[in-house]
């Protein structure tokens, strides 16, 4: 029998050693980075921007010190670039009804930043909105929807809070205190911009609130107007500050506030700015895809009928989380929702409810008195960049997960595009068009530790791209500094 043959261990690793090297290897697979492509068309114009901004003081007004700083100041029109300011005109206190701030504590924070405003060359605009009239000038009422032909409205024991209606009778008072208003704030240097009459007119609230149909909102514009234009004719009326949800969504928009504007000859004549606030109830912020929808219907149902300029005039309720929390909208969703009423609603000016608190940053500010989070640096693309006079221009994007705008400010020779990303996975995008700035400085903001920060920069033309990272908000800015 033979024998079988063995091969020496050492040898028989040596074999295979060869045989294995011999192998086809297969490398590992690279996922292509998805080319996205933004298309701008300067020829065809949308609105013309009015501002950016939000409420307030460095602390809320019912605090009692650290109202106002240099370095906030600095901060807010340096570096955020708030370009619009919004406040309380307050009434006077009662018995039992006190008050957060009247205009002897408001006073110093209108003059530090109108002072600010003037070192930096930035034409800050001052509005005013009003929660309640004075007491005495308030009745009791009754309505149960803003349209209802039933309501009733008399004499009665009414405070500044918890609703009430303004008394008929009172309009000439009313009138004259309005205009106590704007000439307080021009004692100080401030041609006040904006004033509206009466902050979210449906709702009875136990801070300062008061509350009207819309046929005694309609009035209230027709009595109180003339006589406040008469005085201060270039100052803008803005209203009827009620939910973009009720103004604008489908079902909601027939019976509120602005279509009684519209249909009332005297009253769409007495509005300057159709404002809306984005809650669903006055606290809870309306949020994400639905937006669109809202905001093209309110621009083709009142802005473009009407003639009339859109303002978001408060909204918060988002967490400083990037994605946010739960049910709670975070920083992302607020790029998205402010990219929705630019886009489709041809909104003209955004402003945030507190802009900064010393508690901490809540869902209700972008900031705590120096320190700023995720939401302060969202808004950052937009105040600071988009600019009062730029024009919004025609934007294309072929990739459906990727949203931008695109502006161009001839005066200042700039041209900037926002561009948000809001799938979890890169992009790598180009801007193509005609008449295109050469180069885009990239400023980029992120889940992670970039804060609106430089990033580089990137040649326009189609064969030119920048890397766009997952869950992300850009700004492209050309023609140097904006502010």
């Amino acid at each position: 029998m033979k024998k079988l043959q063995f091969l020496h261990p050492a040898l028989l690793f040596f074999v295979l050693f060869l045989l294995n090297c011999k192998k086809e290897t297969t490398p590992p697979q690279v996922k292509e980075v998805t080319k996205s492509n933004i298309t701008i068309d300067k020829t065809v114009t949308y609105q013309t921007i009015d501002g950016f901004g939000f409420f307030g003081a460095e602390d809320v007004w019912w605090a009692t010190q650290n109202l106002w700083s240099d370095e906030w100041g600095d901060k807010i029109i340096n570096d955020l670039g708030i370009t619009i300011w919004r406040n309380e005109w307050a009434p006077p206190a009662i018995p039992g009804a006190s008050q957060d701030a009247d205009w002897t504590k408001q006073k110093p924070v209108v003059q530090g930043l109108k002072a600010k405003a003037d070192q930096y060359g930035v034409n800050l605009k001052f509005i005013v909105s009003v929660w309640s009239p004075p007491a005495d000038m308030k009745w009791l009422c009754n309505f149960s929807w803003a349209g209802d032909e039933n309501a009733t409205r008399n004499a009665g024991i009414v405070s500044t809070k918890n609703g009430g209606t303004l008394n008929p009778a009172k309009f000439t008072d009313y009138a004259n205190w309005m205009d106590s208003c704007v000439k307080s704030y021009k004692t100080v240097g401030v041609d006040l911009y904006g004033l509206s009459l009466q902050n979210e007119p449906l709702f009875s609230e136990p801070y300062n609130s008061c509350t009207y149909t819309t046929a005694w909102y309609c009035d209230l514009l027709n009595n109180v107007v003339p006589q406040i234009k008469s005085s201060y004719p270039d100052v803008k009326i803005f209203g009827a500050e009620n939910m973009l949800e009720m103004e604008g969504k489908s079902n909601n928009f027939p019976w509120f506030y602005h279509q009684a504007i519209k249909d009332n000859a005297s009253a769409n004549n007495n509005i300057d700015i159709l404002a809306v606030h984005g809650y669903s109830d006055g606290v809870t912020a309306t949020s994400g895809s639905e937006l669109t929808k809202m905001w093209a219907n309110h621009l083709q149902q009142f802005s473009v009928p009407m003639n009339k300029p859109a303002w978001m005039t408060e909204t918060s309720g988002y967490s400083d989380t990037w994605s946010g929390s739960g049910t709670t909208p975070g920083a992302l969703n607020l790029a998205m929702d402010i990219y929705s009423g630019l886009a489709y609603g041809n909104m003209r000016a955004w402003i945030w409810w507190q802009g900064s608190e010393a508690s901490g940053i809540s869902n209700y500010s972008l900031m705590s008195n120096l320190t700023c989070g995720k939401k302060y640096y969202v808004s950052k693309h937009f105040y600071r960049f988009i600019r009062p006079g730029a024009v919004r221009v025609k934007c294309i994007s072929d990739d459906a997960g990727v949203f931008a705008v695109a502006f161009e400010h001839q005066s200042k020779g700039t041209n900037t595009i926002v561009i948000i990303n809001s799938t979890s996975e890169a992009r790598s995008v180009s801007i193509q068009g005609t008449d295109l700035p050469a180069t885009y400085t990239i400023y980029k903001t992120t889940s992670g530790g970039s804060n609106c920060a430089e990033a580089g920069t990137v040649n326009s033309g189609g064969e030119n791209r920048f890397d766009l990272p997952g869950k992300s908000v850009v700004t492209l800015q050309a023609g140097g500094t904006p502010l």
